[in-house]
């Protein structure tokens, strides 16, 4: 049976038309799902009436909306021991770790962090869609938050994030921000893997802190006011110091471990049923 989530109508300024449509896409409701509330009959209502998506909307009204519209996520389900760091009806926040794939992929169709997570949810919602909120690289560990369903995933925003990275080299300064832009590799007008800093590129800022200084690296606190592909890489190698492990932007190392030193540590976020900020650490460590 569907979940429905009950959504008053507080404003309709700046909709092109006062109806449903328009105050869904207004709201982040993705045109896949709207698509989906129009072809299931039953999945929309208006003040306890069933209705459409074209229906004309008032301040006062109340919508209802079935929170599972969209067809269930068809992966192949995955064995793995997750590790929750938080759970309600609305997110499961789990700790990925290093050299798991957060979806599947030719290389990692068997065993990826969305495989796990479909089983797990097997049992509590047999139409469960999986929407991973932050994806991680298959070498970076660290807190993957899931929403459960769609009001959550559109209702999740502003995330805190605090990384912890252990960098290559000394860093002299306790605290620094890079300010560079991004831009990505091409060849033959192909994008590439790779990122490079670039005056051509997307505005990036990373502030980096550091933690404690060892013998040849440093580990340091990162936050970003971006969220460029690869930025935390991409910057640290920049001014010298590439991250421990990263064999795309640290090629001449030698590594001693299969995966870049990189963990979210800590995400905060507003929780939107209580209004309460919702804060996660994981207990695991680089060092």
């Amino acid at each position: 049976m569907s979940k429905f989530e009950d959504i008053k109508i507080k404003s309709i300024k700046g909709l092109k038309q006062p109806t449903i449509y328009y105050f869904l896409k207004e709201n982040s409701f993705s045109e896949h799902y709207i698509k989906n509330l129009r072809n299931i009959s039953g999945s929309i209502f208006l003040n306890g009436i069933k209705t459409t998506i074209r229906e004309k909307i008032k301040v006062g009204d109340v919508i209802s909306i079935s929170t599972s519209p969209n067809k269930k996520t068809d992966i192949l389900l995955c064995d793995g021991d997750i590790k929750i760091l938080y759970e309600d009806d609305d997110y499961l926040i789990v700790f990925k770790p290093h050299n798991l794939a957060c979806i599947p992929t030719r290389s990692h169709y068997t065993q990826n962090l969305g495989g796990q997570i479909c089983k797990y949810m097997s049992t509590k919602d047999e139409n469960f869609v999986l929407r991973i909120i932050n994806r991680l690289d298959k070498e970076t560990a660290g807190i993957v938050i899931i929403a459960k369903n769609i009001i959550s995933r559109n209702s999740i925003k502003n995330i805190y994030k605090e990384y912890h990275a252990l960098c290559s080299g000394i860093l002299k300064e306790d605290e620094i921000t890079i300010n560079e832009p991004i831009e990505t590799v091409t060849i033959n007008g192909i994008n590439q893997i790779k990122r490079i800093v670039s005056e051509n590129g997307k505005p990036a800022i990373t502030h980096v802190k550091v933690l404690k200084r060892f013998t040849n690296s440093t580990l340091i606190s990162v936050t970003l006011e971006t969220g460029r592909t690869h930025q935390i890489r991409v910057h640290l190698s920049h001014i010298g110091h590439p991250l421990i492990g990263d064999t795309l932007y640290n090629p001449d190392q030698n590594n001693i471990i299969n995966h870049t030193m990189l963990l979210l540590k800590k995400v905060s976020f507003i929780h939107f049923r209580t209004g309460q900020k919702k804060s996660i650490e994981t207990e695991e460590t680089l060092i």
